[in-house]
Protein backbone atom coordinates (compact mmCIF):
# COMPACT_ATOMS: atom_id res chain seq x y z
CA UNK A 1 0.00 0.00 0.00
CA UNK A 2 0.94 3.14 -0.59
CA UNK A 3 -0.26 5.85 1.82
CA UNK A 4 0.30 8.70 -0.49
CA UNK A 5 -2.28 7.39 -3.44
CA UNK A 6 -4.05 4.68 -1.85
CA UNK A 7 -7.56 5.13 0.58
CA UNK A 8 -6.65 3.59 4.09
CA UNK A 9 -8.43 0.43 4.31
CA UNK A 10 -12.13 -0.04 6.01
CA UNK A 11 -13.18 -3.60 5.52
CA UNK A 12 -10.90 -6.74 5.65
CA UNK A 13 -11.31 -10.23 3.70
CA UNK A 14 -11.64 -13.10 5.68
CA UNK A 15 -12.00 -15.88 3.23
CA UNK A 16 -14.22 -14.75 0.29
CA UNK A 17 -16.06 -12.62 2.69
CA UNK A 18 -15.75 -8.85 3.07
CA UNK A 19 -16.30 -7.01 6.70
CA UNK A 20 -16.22 -4.27 7.72
CA UNK A 21 -14.45 -2.71 10.58
CA UNK A 22 -14.20 0.30 13.14
CA UNK A 23 -12.02 2.41 11.66
CA UNK A 24 -12.25 5.86 13.58
CA UNK A 25 -9.35 6.14 16.27
CA UNK A 26 -11.18 6.51 19.85
CA UNK A 27 -12.83 3.02 18.31
CA UNK A 28 -9.81 1.50 18.13
CA UNK A 29 -7.66 3.13 20.97
CA UNK A 30 -10.06 1.79 23.29
CA UNK A 31 -9.39 -1.65 21.87
CA UNK A 32 -5.38 -0.61 22.73
CA UNK A 33 -6.08 0.31 26.25
CA UNK A 34 -8.66 -3.05 26.24
CA UNK A 35 -4.89 -4.58 25.93
CA UNK A 36 -3.39 -2.57 28.51
CA UNK A 37 -5.69 -3.97 30.52
CA UNK A 38 -3.94 -6.06 33.30
CA UNK A 39 -7.23 -7.44 35.13
CA UNK A 40 -8.18 -9.32 31.86
CA UNK A 41 -6.75 -12.01 30.70
CA UNK A 42 -5.06 -12.88 26.76
CA UNK A 43 -8.28 -14.81 25.31
CA UNK A 44 -10.27 -12.48 26.72
CA UNK A 45 -8.39 -9.41 24.89
CA UNK A 46 -8.39 -11.22 21.98
CA UNK A 47 -12.36 -11.94 22.25
CA UNK A 48 -13.11 -8.43 22.83
CA UNK A 49 -10.73 -7.17 20.17
CA UNK A 50 -12.79 -9.26 17.48
CA UNK A 51 -16.42 -8.37 18.95
CA UNK A 52 -14.73 -4.02 18.96
CA UNK A 53 -12.99 -4.18 15.75
CA UNK A 54 -15.18 -5.95 13.43
CA UNK A 55 -19.14 -4.21 12.80
CA UNK A 56 -20.55 -7.57 12.50
CA UNK A 57 -19.13 -10.16 15.15
CA UNK A 58 -21.44 -12.65 13.64
CA UNK A 59 -19.56 -13.14 10.77
CA UNK A 60 -16.07 -14.57 12.55
CA UNK A 61 -16.44 -18.20 12.99
CA UNK A 62 -14.51 -21.40 13.87
CA UNK A 63 -13.03 -21.12 10.48
CA UNK A 64 -12.23 -18.00 10.00
CA UNK A 65 -11.46 -16.57 13.71
CA UNK A 66 -7.48 -17.25 13.46
CA UNK A 67 -7.56 -15.16 10.18
CA UNK A 68 -9.70 -12.70 11.78
CA UNK A 69 -7.11 -12.45 14.86
CA UNK A 70 -4.13 -12.37 12.81
CA UNK A 71 -5.83 -9.58 10.47
CA UNK A 72 -7.49 -7.76 13.10
CA UNK A 73 -3.87 -7.08 14.26
CA UNK A 74 -2.45 -6.46 11.57
CA UNK A 75 -4.87 -3.39 11.04
CA UNK A 76 -4.29 -2.95 14.52
CA UNK A 77 -0.35 -2.09 13.82
CA UNK A 78 -1.23 0.17 11.19
CA UNK A 79 -0.32 -2.82 8.31
CA UNK A 80 3.05 -3.42 9.70
CA UNK A 81 3.76 -7.03 9.37
CA UNK A 82 4.84 -8.35 13.10
CA UNK A 83 6.21 -11.63 14.67
CA UNK A 84 2.31 -12.74 16.19
CA UNK A 85 3.53 -16.42 16.90
CA UNK A 86 1.87 -16.98 20.42
CA UNK A 87 2.84 -20.83 19.96
CA UNK A 88 6.64 -19.38 21.31
CA UNK A 89 6.45 -18.60 24.80
CA UNK A 90 10.34 -18.21 24.84
CA UNK A 91 9.80 -14.73 22.66
CA UNK A 92 11.64 -11.80 24.64
CA UNK A 93 9.43 -9.26 24.72
CA UNK A 94 10.66 -5.52 24.73
CA UNK A 95 9.93 -3.55 26.85
CA UNK A 96 6.76 -0.42 26.98
CA UNK A 97 7.88 3.47 26.68
CA UNK A 98 4.43 4.48 26.11
CA UNK A 99 1.13 4.04 27.52
CA UNK A 100 -2.50 5.34 25.91
CA UNK A 101 -3.96 5.24 29.36
CA UNK A 102 -1.50 6.43 31.91
CA UNK A 103 -0.08 9.08 28.78
CA UNK A 104 -3.15 10.03 27.79
CA UNK A 105 -2.68 13.78 28.30
CA UNK A 106 0.61 14.17 26.91
CA UNK A 107 -0.30 12.13 23.71
CA UNK A 108 -3.02 14.66 23.05
CA UNK A 109 -0.76 17.68 24.31
CA UNK A 110 1.76 16.35 21.57
CA UNK A 111 -0.16 15.64 18.87
CA UNK A 112 -1.87 19.16 18.99
CA UNK A 113 2.05 20.77 19.06
CA UNK A 114 3.62 18.64 16.59
CA UNK A 115 0.33 18.49 14.23
CA UNK A 116 -1.33 21.19 14.79
CA UNK A 117 -4.78 18.56 15.10
CA UNK A 118 -6.74 18.83 18.12
CA UNK A 119 -8.06 15.32 18.57
CA UNK A 120 -11.39 16.53 21.02
CA UNK A 121 -12.96 18.46 17.71
CA UNK A 122 -12.46 15.88 15.45
CA UNK A 123 -15.50 14.15 14.57
CA UNK A 124 -13.74 11.26 12.45
CA UNK A 125 -9.99 10.16 11.97
CA UNK A 126 -8.44 7.10 10.50
CA UNK A 127 -7.07 4.85 12.98
CA UNK A 128 -3.92 4.89 10.62
CA UNK A 129 -3.91 8.52 10.33
CA UNK A 130 -3.87 8.43 13.85
CA UNK A 131 -1.03 6.15 14.16
CA UNK A 132 0.82 8.15 11.52
CA UNK A 133 1.06 11.47 13.31
CA UNK A 134 1.35 9.66 17.10
CA UNK A 135 5.02 8.18 15.54
CA UNK A 136 6.00 11.32 13.97
CA UNK A 137 6.08 14.06 17.28
CA UNK A 138 8.16 16.90 17.75
CA UNK A 139 11.15 15.85 19.81
CA UNK A 140 10.51 18.44 22.15
CA UNK A 141 7.15 17.59 23.58
CA UNK A 142 7.00 16.35 26.84
CA UNK A 143 5.64 12.75 25.76
CA UNK A 144 8.68 12.44 23.64
CA UNK A 145 10.43 13.42 26.66
CA UNK A 146 9.30 10.97 28.76
CA UNK A 147 9.72 8.37 25.87
CA UNK A 148 13.51 9.21 25.82
CA UNK A 149 13.95 9.03 29.40
CA UNK A 150 12.22 5.47 29.84
CA UNK A 151 13.74 4.17 26.56
CA UNK A 152 17.23 5.32 28.26
CA UNK A 153 16.42 3.31 31.45
CA UNK A 154 15.39 0.33 29.75
CA UNK A 155 18.50 0.25 28.14
CA UNK A 156 20.76 0.95 31.44
CA UNK A 157 21.71 4.12 29.95
CA UNK A 158 20.38 7.00 31.73
CA UNK A 159 23.10 10.13 32.27
CA UNK A 160 24.01 11.08 35.74
CA UNK A 161 21.78 14.34 35.19
CA UNK A 162 18.72 11.83 33.65
CA UNK A 163 18.71 9.58 36.46
CA UNK A 164 17.82 12.67 38.64
CA UNK A 165 15.03 13.75 36.05
CA UNK A 166 14.08 10.07 36.35
CA UNK A 167 13.74 10.18 39.87
CA UNK A 168 12.12 13.75 40.38
CA UNK A 169 9.57 12.17 37.76
CA UNK A 170 9.03 9.26 38.79
CA UNK A 171 5.57 8.59 39.62
CA UNK A 172 4.54 9.73 35.55
CA UNK A 173 7.34 7.62 34.42
CA UNK A 174 7.08 4.86 35.39
CA UNK A 175 5.30 2.09 33.96
CA UNK A 176 2.97 -1.32 35.32
CA UNK A 177 5.14 -4.57 34.53
CA UNK A 178 4.53 -7.00 31.53
CA UNK A 179 1.42 -8.87 32.67
CA UNK A 180 2.88 -12.49 33.09
CA UNK A 181 0.59 -15.95 32.23
CA UNK A 182 0.27 -19.35 33.89
CA UNK A 183 1.06 -22.59 31.68
CA UNK A 184 -2.54 -22.77 31.56
CA UNK A 185 -3.56 -19.31 30.47
CA UNK A 186 -1.12 -19.70 27.55
CA UNK A 187 -2.33 -23.38 26.38
CA UNK A 188 -5.65 -21.47 26.10
CA UNK A 189 -4.58 -18.53 23.84
CA UNK A 190 -2.82 -21.45 21.78
CA UNK A 191 -5.97 -23.35 21.63
CA UNK A 192 -8.07 -20.05 20.21
CA UNK A 193 -5.30 -19.32 18.11
CA UNK A 194 -5.61 -22.19 16.58
CA UNK A 195 -9.23 -22.55 15.81
CA UNK A 196 -10.25 -25.24 18.14
CA UNK A 197 -13.04 -25.77 20.41
CA UNK A 198 -14.11 -23.25 23.44
CA UNK A 199 -14.52 -20.70 20.78
CA UNK A 200 -17.83 -19.00 20.56
CA UNK A 201 -19.26 -20.05 17.08
CA UNK A 202 -21.45 -16.77 16.47
CA UNK A 203 -21.18 -13.07 18.60
CA UNK A 204 -23.80 -10.77 18.54
CA UNK A 205 -23.32 -7.11 18.24
CA UNK A 206 -24.74 -5.09 21.59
Amino acid sequence: MNQLIDKFPTKIKLGNEIVEINTDFRDCLNIILMFEDSELSKLEKIELMLELLYKDPSKINQNNVEEAVRKGILFLDAGEEKNQNVDNEEEIKPKRVYSFLKDSQYIYSAIKKSHGVDLENIEYLHWWKFVYYFFDLDDKTFFSQIVYLRSQKNKGKLTKEEKVVYSNLESILELENEEQYTEEEQEQINKFMRGLEGVKNERTCN
